[in-house]
């Protein structure tokens, strides 16, 4: 009996040993199975093609393509190797879980990409920006002789930065590439500048010149008109920095009263203008006594006459002519019967053509006076004293 209840202790003992040793070894299976179930939800470095089986959803591949520079990033590649290791590692804390219950969890994250495919438009704006850069390759450098330069306004132009008018005929399309000649009315007594302008309107038209009327601040009598005088060498000097005019072809022409001023202001300032003309009247008259000639003829302005012949501006004029003569004034001196042969555009021509071929030899006369060592002499004296 004693034998018989030990064979039954060594077989249960048998039996439960062989038992606990099974259990072990299926638990020892269970744990390497799920350890190797985890690790195949992370691909090793050298399979990466499984986590790009996105077209499972039919619908969005062909948005999901250019949504694929935005996705990409999601896939971060070098991370991969030293998750498995971390994991792993932790494995023995974490109870078995069915390959099932692992694989789960993977299809939401294969989705976002997916789900991003409404950024893809987002992608398109960079393109459309990007294209306005297209004029900035640098244009072909245009010869000098083929670029157009806009002319400015042209006609009558009252110019502006002044207390009182000053009006200006521009000659039509002139160009600012280049230089005019132009006419400064002198201002007469009672004369609107406005009016004198008019007088030769016809001919700025045709031989495109421009012409300037200032204001007229005519002196009370007995006054000197040294603030008349100033106020036209301003507005003079003002309009040729603004137009395209050339200084050395600045004439003066006077018409009555106006003439007798343009007289007195020729002699007494020669260096102003390239030359004078004197329509109606001359030197004699209400600044007649501030008209004191020069000996140096670079300081001898010509002067074109126009004087009626049944007037008595001629006799009146008379010892200024022989005056001026003897002084070696170059002087023209022409008749005229009514006073409508002024108004006639052959004799504005005329006048205008001897202002420019004669301002051209007196200019000549000029330079060749300022060569010898009495011009230059003078010359220096005269641009001390005006500094």
């Amino acid at each position: 009996m004693e034998n018989f209840r030990k064979s039954v202790l060594f077989l249960f003992g048998v039996v439960f040993f062989t038992a606990v040793c099974l259990l072990a070894h299926a638990e020892t299976v269970e744990e390497k199975k799920a350890a190797v179930n985890y690790d195949e939800s992370f691909p090793a470095p050298g399979e990466n093609k499984p986590v790009e089986v996105t077209p499972a959803v039919p619908a969005v591949a062909v948005a999901v393509q250019p949504a694929q520079a935005v996705a990409s990033p999601v896939q971060v590649t070098p991370i991969a190797p030293s998750m498995p290791q971390a994991v792993t590692a932790a494995i023995p804390a974490i109870p078995p879980a069915p390959p099932a219950a692992v694989a789960t969890p993977k299809a939401p994250e294969a989705t976002p990409p997916a789900k991003e495919a409404p950024k893809a438009p987002v992608a398109n704006p960079p393109v459309a920006a990007a294209a306005p850069k297209a004029p900035a390759t640098p244009a072909k450098t245009i010869p000098e002789a083929e670029i157009f330069v806009p002319a400015g306004p042209s006609g009558l132009i009252e110019v502006s930065g002044y207390k009182y008018p000053v009006y200006l005929f521009a000659p039509k399309d002139y160009k600012l590439d280049r230089t005019y000649a132009m006419v400064m009315l002198a201002p007469a007594e009672s004369a609107k500048a406005e009016k004198q302008i008019e007088y030769l309107t016809g001919l700025a038209q045709r031989k495109s010149i421009f012409i300037l009327a200032p204001y007229v601040l005519w002196p009370k009598a007995g006054d000197t008109p040294y603030t008349l005088d100033q106020w036209l060498f301003t507005v003079k000097k003002d309009v040729i920095e603004r137009y395209p005019i050339n200084p050395k072809r600045v004439y003066l022409v006077g018409k009555d009263s106006g003439a007798h001023y343009a007289a007195y202001i020729g002699v007494k300032y020669p260096r102003e203008f390239a030359a004078v003309a004197l329509l109606g009247q001359a030197w004699d008259g209400q600044f007649t006594q501030l008209v004191n000639p020069h000996s140096d003829p670079a300081d001898q302005v010509p002067f074109f006459i126009a004087l009626k012949a049944s007037g008595d501006a001629k006799a009146r004029n008379q010892a200024w002519f022989d005056k001026l003569q003897k002084r070696g004034y170059p002087l023209h001196l022409v008749d005229y019967q009514t006073d409508e042969d002024l108004t006639t555009l052959e004799f504005k021509k005329t006048v205008f053509d001897w202002l420019e071929d004669t301002a051209q030899n007196w200019a000549v006369t000029q330079a060749e006076s300022q060569k010898n060592w009495k011009g230059k002499f003078k010359k220096g004296v005269k641009d001390f004293f005006t500094v």
